[in-house]
């Protein structure tokens, strides 16, 4: 089961939203009156390489994605979207690998570069094969399009490896059926399908799994692997700078450190801390505001203290500044954020 708090302050790459509105362009809908529902102008406005975002943002996009398509299993048809060969790191290593082996393991290895876990788990036992997808979003009909979304994803890197229809034994699912889809159902999973099971899971041939790929490309694999290693390496080494600045700031408040401080504080030069800053496509002044918002929202989620002992708190010099502030991270007062909570 996902701990809540880790689910409400997980992040995820840019790159997740900007395969759902590339998808819903190329099915001829509004990707930017969706994105614009979740405050983002436009596609335009998602770097690849730029600032992860809150799980919450790609959770309500997920939901405007069906509101505007009108289409509840509009999941299915994003999991086969030519969007994910366009976006993302990780596709040309797929497409040049040596097995389905080594394909999942090496999607498990560079999913952080996208997710802050990897969504797919192979299992094997004397009952067989099958790749278990656990996903980033769990709960509500949301929940249910990134379930359908991965698992539509895993059944197309079946058939990538030559799984014919006989080679995919059964998919789960861990909801009810819904009603009046099951062709649309069997058209992306064939017809062994069961609902209410425990987890979503894709049973299959596990001879499938060391079978030597035809479009194995030594060149290529090597090639795209290095290139995924090394923004992984890069990733991890600014992540690690991060938290740290994370944990510093937070610990700092109501004092706002400078960079300088910042960096002396880490021991490391103000020029490393900006430039792996910039690498995660974020700033120190972004960093203070984001410890500064998680501040306030677990203070006003408490509801033990006024508004003007909060703006204290945070460092604000008055209880203006914190609105103002508060208003452009969240767009709502900070009085009308406590109370949608409290509601």
């Amino acid at each position: 089961m996902e701990n809540p708090q880790t689910t409400a302050t997980m992040k995820l790459s840019p790159t997740n939203l900007k395969i759902l509105a590339y998808a819903l362009d190329v099915e001829g809908f509004n990707s930017t009156r969706v994105l614009q529902q979740c405050g983002i102008p436009s596609a335009d406005d998602l770097q690849e390489d730029g600032e992860w975002m809150p799980l919450s943002v790609f959770d309500r996009m997920m939901a405007a994605a069906m509101e505007e398509t009108q289409d509840p299993l509009f999941g299915l048809v994003v999991g086969r979207s030519i969007a994910l060969m366009k976006y993302g790191a990780i596709t040309p290593l797929m497409l040049s690998n040596s097995s389905l082996r080594q394909i999942i393991e090496d999607i498990g290895r560079f999913a952080p570069l996208v997710v802050e876990r990897c969504e797919l788990e192979l299992a094997e036992d004397r009952q067989g094969a099958r790749v278990v997808v656990n996903p980033v979003v769990r709960d509500g009909l949301s929940g249910r399009f990134r379930t359908e979304q991965v698992a539509t994803s895993a059944v197309q890197m079946l058939r990538f490896v030559g799984a014919t229809g006989a080679d995919i034994l059964q998919v789960d699912f861990p909801y009810p059926r819904p009603e009046g889809h099951a062709q649309r159902y069997q058209a992306a999973f064939g017809p062994r399908i069961e609902f209410d099971r425990k987890a979503c899971a894709i049973h299959f041939n596990p001879a499938l799994l060391d079978a030597r790929l035809s479009t194995h490309d030594p060149i290529a694999y090597v090639a795209a692997r290095t290139r995924v290693e090394s923004l992984l390496t890069a990733m991890k080494s600014g992540s690690d700078i991060a938290d740290q600045v994370r944990q510093w700031l937070l610990q700092a408040l109501p004092r706002l450190p400078t960079v300088a401080e910042t960096a002396e504080h880490l021991g490391v030069s103000e020029r490393t801390v900006r430039r792996q800053l910039l690498a995660l496509g974020m700033s120190h002044a972004e960093l203070t505001q984001e410890c500064q918002r998680l501040l306030a929202e677990r203070l006003l989620a408490e509801n033990k203290l006024p508004l003007k002992q909060i703006a204290e708190a945070l460092g604000f010099s008055s209880v203006h500044s914190f609105h103002r502030a508060f208003r452009r991270w969240s767009g709502v007062t900070p009085s009308e954020w406590r109370d949608s909570r409290s509601a």
